[in-house]
């Protein structure tokens, strides 16, 4: 009976109905049904296709398809189509279509099931090519590119999705391409308009996918980030000389927004002029202060960077209970800081008191602005600056009891190789050099890189032991290995971070790379490499955890910046694993993927 062979193959298999359903795509009551012969479909149904592969899947990842084979009647060194079928042959063996029950043949899957496949589609049927939408958009032809292969979305710039949607319902119209929409859309032609293409498009389902989507808005700033920002910024010599320095010799008081202003560039003036080492910042209050005057605000991040350049670190506490979008924005706006590596945040544990704001901007030893207030008045607040002693020494104990109910948010650390604990998942635009053997790493004759790969690679075959590693990396092309165009991953010399280690592969070295990470493949059932069309942040690598986040610029590559907040975490789990569900296949598949990308 079905449900029997349904249930003889989890047994012998290991597979759980929980892991089954989160392999094949659908609810666990699916498989419940199934094994209690409550539901039997059709052998050609969607259902059973996905069943299928849930089951090919699950034996795969542990490296286990001779037990799965020897079942079945296949050989686990079989292409992976002759595996499923020979499931499926197993399954339906002596099936009688009479005694089926809901014999109904499920409906054909839509093609169009993500924002790729809808972007291909709508493309298609507008007749726009890469380089012609990007031009109507005003956007990057590489970018569209990413947006078809599905490992970006547009979703988290609204304007942008916008724009998008509107150029391709326009052109699709214009051709008399409408009743094609429609059908695959499946509404009627006369419910069809730019409002319903543009949800169909994007297909917010509801507000779950904000979180990765604000994910990978940081991902992106992160990745376009450079580093002539600070040209653009008033001279330091110009703002020092007209800072308000109040009484040298005591406190001073300042009055509303303008007040803070100007005690925030006498408290930075300050900070360069003494060398401070380290300043301590939280605040609670509006941030309009900062932000809603573009002459102060580039004269405040002139003397941050000027703080930064002259060796003070800076440490700051946001609030946990933030929005996520809240969240990333802030470190978006601080990022051109937090790329120098000077920069250590904090998320706060306590609930934010609604009744009161604080301001804390303290120089230990030196001064600290502060205020107190009550948030929804309307009047000026009251900011002090104060230099003595005593009040310091208070104020420096009450900011570390803040700091001791605070968790990590973001800190620049070495390029470590991967958390302590919990599967990883990495993403990045060139293959790892852990992944290569002794051989290929002493190939490049190069000492620096041998020290670096006996680290990495090390580092890597502890992980797999206990956890699994997911590797996220397209393929060079084959023309560019040829002709010797292909670099190693950007890597520092350890202990250097400022002396980049440069070398390009032969085509030799490639190959057998590639060789490489097929022996892993075998070797490894804790191991995967899932070979994406391209980078989606190509300038930027990353290690994604359920409770650490790496950001590795390639601009910097001995330096990563790590995010343990949870719900950022989470976003970045989410981004990942929607990358990995369009990608993820078989080992078998995979290794023959790899080599006839070269070959």
């Amino acid at each position: 009976m079905f449900s029997e062979k349904i249930n003889t193959l989890m047994t012998l298999t290991g597979a759980s109905a929980a892991d089954l359903a989160a392999l094949a795509g659908f609810d666990r009551s699916n498989i419940s049904r199934l094994r209690s012969g409550k539901r039997v479909p059709l052998p050609d149904s969607s259902t059973v296709a996905k069943l299928i592969e849930g089951i090919y899947l699950f034996s795969d990842s542990r490296n286990d398809l001779k037990t799965l084979c020897s079942l079945t009647g296949a050989n686990e060194n079989d292409p992976a189509d002759t595996i499923r079928q020979s499931i499926r042959e197993y399954l339906y063996d002596g099936w009688d279509r009479s005694a089926v029950k809901n014999t109904g043949s499920a409906a054909k899957v839509n093609s169009s099931n993500n924002f790729s496949e809808r972007l291909n589609t709508s493309m298609e049927l507008s007749g726009l090519s890469n380089i012609r939408l990007s031009r109507l958009i005003h956007s990057d032809p590489s970018l569209i590119s990413r947006y078809r292969t599905g490992v970006r979305t547009p979703a988290s710039n609204p304007e942008l999705s916008r724009q998008l949607g509107g150029v391709l319902y326009e052109r699709i119209i214009k051709k008399g391409r409408e009743e094609e929409l429609s059908r695959i859309m499946k509404i009627p032609v006369s419910e069809l308009d730019d409002d319903v293409f543009i949800s169909w498009l994007f297909n917010r389902q509801d507000d779950t996918e904000d979180n990765f989507l604000a994910a990978e808005s940081l991902l992106q700033s992160f990745d376009s980030f450079t580093q002539d920002r600070a040209s653009s910024l008033p001279a330091i010599e110009d703002i020092i000389s007209e800072t308000d320095t109040g009484n040298p010799s005591g406190d001073s008081v300042y009055y509303g927004i303008t007040g803070l202003r100007r005690a925030v560039i006498r408290f930075l003036t300050t900070a360069i002029q003494t060398g401070a080492g380290e300043l301590y910042l939280y605040s609670d209050e509006d941030q309009s202060w900062l932000t809603s005057d573009p002459g102060f605000l580039s004269e405040w991040s002139a003397l941050m960077i000027a703080c930064i350049k002259g060796g003070t670190r800076i440490y700051i506490i946001h609030n946990a209970d933030r929005r996520l979008d809240e969240m990333t924005e802030a470190i978006r706006s601080w990022l051109p800081l937090y790329m120098s590596g000077m920069i250590e945040s904090y998320s706060c544990r306590k609930q934010r008191n609604s009744r009161f704001f604080h301001t804390f901007f303290l120089m230990p030893s030196t001064a600290c602005v502060r205020s107190f207030g009550v948030a929804s008045a309307t009047s000026e607040h009251i900011y002090h600056y104060y230099t003595d002693e005593r009040t310091l020494g208070i104020l420096m104990a009450e900011y570390n009891a803040l700091l001791k109910s605070s968790t990590p948010l973001i800190k620049p650390l070495p390029s470590t190789v991967y958390p302590d604990t919990s599967d990883v998942i990495i993403i990045q635009s060139t293959l790892s050099v852990a992944t290569m053997s002794r051989e290929l790493a002493g190939s490049f004759n190069s000492p620096a890189l041998m020290v670096i790969w006996e680290k990495a690679h090390s580092a890597l075959l502890d992980k797999l032991k206990n956890n699994s590693v997911c590797e996220c990396i397209p393929l060079a092309d084959a023309e560019a290995v040829r002709a010797g165009a292909v670099r190693l991953s950007h890597i520092a010399a350890e202990g250097n971070q400022d002396r980049i280690i440069s070398c390009n592969y032969t085509y030799e070295q490639y190959l057998m790379h590639i060789r490489c990470i097929a022996g892993l493949l075998d070797a490894y059932s804790s191991y995967r490499f899932y070979p994406i069309p391209e980078p989606p942040f190509p300038n930027i690598g990353l290690l994604i955890s359920d409770n650490i986040t790496k950001i590795t610029p390639a601009i910097m590559p001995g330096l990563s910046f790590s995010i343990v907040h949870p719900s950022m975490c989470q976003a970045f789990q989410g981004y990942a694993n929607m990358l990995i569900d369009q990608w993820k296949t078989d080992r078998n598949s995979v290794k023959k993927h790899l080599f006839n990308r070269l070959l």
